[in-house]
């Protein structure tokens, strides 16, 4: 079993809820973005 700091805790806690707050939009936007740039790059 792992023990946890509090302020471990606290650390997972406030990144949970940052991966929770992140929307497939977001993601899917941010794909396209560097789909664009890396075709840029190759040419």
């Amino acid at each position: 079993m792992i023990t946890l700091s509090d302020d471990e805790v606290a650390l997972l806690r406030s990144l949970r809820t940052a991966l929770r707050g992140i929307k497939v939009r977001d993601i899917d936007k941010a794909l396209v973005i560097l789909a664009k740039s890396d075709r840029g790059a190759k040419s």
